[in-house]
């Protein structure tokens, strides 16, 4: 009798097998998997395959007897079990087996059963907690849940102690941040480059005092520009000492290649003719630096609508929009399938449409075989098997159905 493979489960949806007759044979078969079912012409019959040995489906049970802590049993009928209970420590209640109130005793607990003792809420009072020093409070500084400590209340004004532990006071915080702003630099007035000889600046002048250029010029090898910004780096500077100040540039010249300095962006024309060298380019001026059949410049790639519709004459293609436009005209898809482990294989055909045709058949023999076919998606087609079949053991034919 000739066989038609199928490799998917066959789901018939609650409907009926009509007068169908189950696998029928004289001995088991050898290489059975779990939930297997057939019918022994020998002994007459039923036995499923449990993934260990073969059961008769009509039962093979000849007794059941109460075992420990039961009562009950029998050979035939309706069994009943029980269980045996002393209804002194145990007893059954609304059918369900409990410990009596006298049930566990003292020498039921192990040694250190019971290790907490809770105390209610607010039943500790101020009384109960030692005296501590003056200046300090009870907390804990370490990380984690654990034992707390006295931590000192620091009233420095000049944080001398940098305690990562201590608590400052309010008193100590505000005059130590006043001090700290009122040693913030001061604007101290104009600064002519053009003349002057020495940085500016006198024994009383503190850190953070800073000028502002009036007028260009050099002043101890440093170039100044109106606007740029001279700032003390430390208190009482020298005069001649680039070095014990910071050099704040406002007013930049024109940037060359060479020169660090400002510049101005090219316009979309002076970016197409291409011959301006100290004008920078922005994203859209390189933008309208396109491409065409007499000039070099930027390139669009095409979507695979415009590579469909075939009239953009300045947009450009890749392989793969080529390749998906030329199969999608081609309308087929052809592949060899399998690889020794998946069971969901999923096969790219990029038909653009969930209208194909699928059908698969083994490479040995050219026999068609039936799997079960999901159409993902309009480019995508995937083959359930029950078993992972091998390496290229089968192919399968997709084709673009068009009504």
């Amino acid at each position: 009798m000739a066989d038609i493979d199928y490799l998917s489960n066959i789901n018939l949806n609650q409907n009926q097998i009509i007068n169908v007759v189950l696998d029928t044979r004289s001995s088991a078969p050898s290489t059975p998997v779990t939930g297997q079912v057939y019918y022994n012409t020998v002994d007459n019959a039923y036995y499923n395959w449990n993934g260990t040995t073969w059961i008769n489906i009509g039962g093979d049970i000849t007794a059941v007897t109460a075992g420990n802590g039961l009562t009950g049993g029998g050979t035939s009928g309706a069994v009943t079990l029980a269980v045996n209970v002393d209804t002194i420590t145990l007893e059954i209640s609304s059918n369900a087996v409990r410990i009596k109130d006298g049930g566990v005793t003292a020498a039921k607990l192990a040694s250190d059963a019971v290790t907490t003792i809770k105390i209610t809420d607010k039943n500790v009072t101020f009384a109960k907690i030692q005296d501590i020093p003056t200046m300090t409070v009870i907390g804990r500084t370490a990380g984690g849940s654990g034992v707390p400590s006295a931590i000192s209340i620091l009233n420095e004004n000049d944080m001398v102690s940098n305690s990562s532990t201590g608590l400052p006071t309010q008193s100590s915080v505000k005059t130590y941040v006043d001090g700290r702003i009122a040693s913030i630099g001061t604007l101290q007035g104009g600064f002519d480059a053009s003349v002057a000889t020495n940085l500016p600046g006198t024994g009383s002048t503190k850190k953070g005092d800073y000028w502002y250029v009036t007028v260009a010029g050099t002043v101890q090898s440093q170039v100044f520009n109106v606007g740029d910004v001279i700032v003390a780096n430390q208190d009482a500077p020298t005069v001649t000492t680039p070095g014990h100040y910071i050099f704040l540039e406002s007013n930049r010249g024109q940037a060359s290649t060479s020169v660090l300095g400002l510049t101005t962006y090219a316009t979309n024309a002076e970016t197409q003719t291409g011959t301006e060298t100290l004008k920078a380019v922005t994203p859209a001026g390189l933008a309208s630096l396109t491409a065409s059949e007499t000039r070099a410049g930027l390139a669009e790639i095409a979507t695979q609508t415009e590579t469909n519709t075939g009239t953009d004459d300045v947009r450009y293609i890749t392989p793969l929009k080529f390749k998906t436009f030329f199969d999608a005209k081609a309308g087929a898809y052809v592949a060899n399938i399998g690889n020794g482990s998946a069971t969901a294989i999923a096969v790219t055909h990029s038909l653009g449409t969930v209208d194909v045709a699928v059908e698969v058949f083994r490479v040995s023999t050219g026999a068609t075989v039936f799997v079960d076919v999901v159409r993902t998606s309009t480019s995508v087609v995937t083959l359930n098997y029950n078993t992972a079949p091998s390496t290229g053991q089968f192919r399968v034919l997709i084709r673009k159905v068009v009504a």
